[in-house]
This record gives structure tokens, sequence and C-alpha cells, in this order.
């Protein structure tokens, strides 16, 4: 029987990865949601006999790789995401699968499959092998958009975009020209269709051409904001500070 620990700050993903995992191995055993970082470390700490911990990058008070910067666990890790740019950084954390949001019940009886296969303990040999396989698959994505603007469908290259907003259910695409349209995708669907040196989803509203940011500020407290180059020089996209730091560092490799 398999243990694990459920890592996920957004309530119904977590109830249908519980239920997915449930439905799949009726016999697993999961030890409880936690939606921070305090709270995983206790929960991994008072579990040391963990097999396996699905877990979400961001949660609620920053990236779940500060949980296994924190606590020594030899249970595998899925990562359940919507930010496939993190992939390089999870193999540094006993990541046997990394699945992009939303997560299909496919993928997560591959993921356990291939979790099985390796109990009772990973190698390091393992972990480079499977993370050479999953970084190095040919993924295509999308180099046109398809914006509508009152009656007319509009088609804009994909480097000419500037950012991406959704509120209510209403995602607006801005792009180059001091324009915009919308679209009828998720933010999810559009951040895993666009390429992730290029577009970066800040918060859970915006997406950012990371080449459009013309300079990050300090706003009160922990407040930092992303500025953007005109023709969208009045907008301002509220970031957290573990999101700062990997912009920076975005930023700085370009």
């Amino acid at each position: 029987m398999m243990k694990a620990l459920i890592i996920e700050d957004e309530r119904p993903i977590a109830e249908a990865l519980r239920e997915s995992l449930l439905s799949l191995r009726p016999e697993i055993e999961i030890v409880g949601v936690t939606t921070n970082i305090k709270d995983s470390v206790a929960a991994i700490s008072a579990n040391p006999d963990l097999d396996i911990i699905f877990s979400d990058i961001k949660i609620d008070d920053g990236l779940s790789f500060s949980v296994f910067d924190k606590v020594d666990t030899e249970a595998m890790v899925v990562f359940t995401t919507a930010y496939d740019e993190y992939a390089l950084k999870a193999f540094d954390y006993n990541c046997v699968d990394y699945l992009l949001k939303p997560v299909s019940e496919e993928a997560l009886q591959r993921a356990l499959t291939k979790c099985e296969s390796f109990r009772p303990r990973m190698d390091k040999e393992t972990i480079r092998s499977t993370s050479e396989s999953i970084i190095n698959k040919d993924i295509k994505y999308r180099s046109k958009v398809f914006l509508e603007i009152g009656r007319e469908t509009i088609i804009r290259d994909v480097a000419d975009i500037c950012y991406i907003h959704s509120e209510k259910g209403n995602t607006r695409v801005f792009v180059s020209d001091g324009t915009w349209g919308s679209i009828d995708n998720s933010l999810i669907d559009i951040i895993n269709s666009l390429p992730p040196n290029v577009f970066y989803r800040i918060n859970r509203q915006a997406i950012v051409n990371i080449n459009r940011i013309d300079k990050i500020t300090h706003g009160l407290g922990r407040e930092s904001f992303v500025c953007l180059k005109a023709p969208f020089d009045s907008v301002q996209l509220k970031i957290t500070q573990e999101t700062r730091k990997y912009l920076m560092g975005l930023l700085s490799s370009i």
C-alpha cells in the first residue's frame, strides 16, 4: 500500500486529485492535504514513511520547493502544476513526474505506475534518466493567437502579445499595437500553449511576455508590481516576493 500526501492550495483541485487517486488506487492512504510551506513541512516530518507526494509548485506562501529545502524525505515527488517553466528545477527534488494542470486520469495513472516501478527507493541515475525523458519531449507551442474584437476575429503573432489578463471568466489578450481582444481559453490552457522562455504566469489572473516588462517596483510592505513597456506603461500587475525573485533571475538570463 502506498502512503501519499497532497500539497495543493486550491481546494477543488485537491479534492479532484484525491478522488482520482482513490479511484485509481483504492488502497492508497492519503495522510492529508496541506496548502502552505509550514504545514507541508510538518506533515512530511510527521510521516517519515511517505511513499509519494503530489505537490503543486505555487502554493499559499511561496514555491513548494521551499518545503523540500526545509525537510528531508525519501518520498517520490510528482509535481502537479500549471507552470512548465519549473521543470528543470523540479528534478532537484526527488521528482519522478511533472504533470501539467488540468491533470487527466491517464496522466495520473502513468505517474502512479512509474512510482510503483521505482519503489522502494530511487537512485540518482533513475532521477537523471526520468528528468531527461520529460524535459526532452518535443513540445510544439502556438505561433498565432485568434482574438475576438467586436464582430471580427483578429489574427496576431504570439510575439505581439504584451500580456493576458483574466477576470470573472473573461480572458483578454493585449497586443503591441495597443489593442486587445477576447479569447475563449482559460489561463491554464493558454500558458501551456505558449513558449515558457517568453511567457510567464505572474499571478492567478495574468500572464506576461517577459520581453515587454519595463521594470519591477516595490509597493507597500512586501508588495511588488510588474510594470510594462508602452503602450501599456500605465499597467501595474501585482506579484509576490517569490515571483519577484524568480522573475529577476529569469530577466537576468535573457
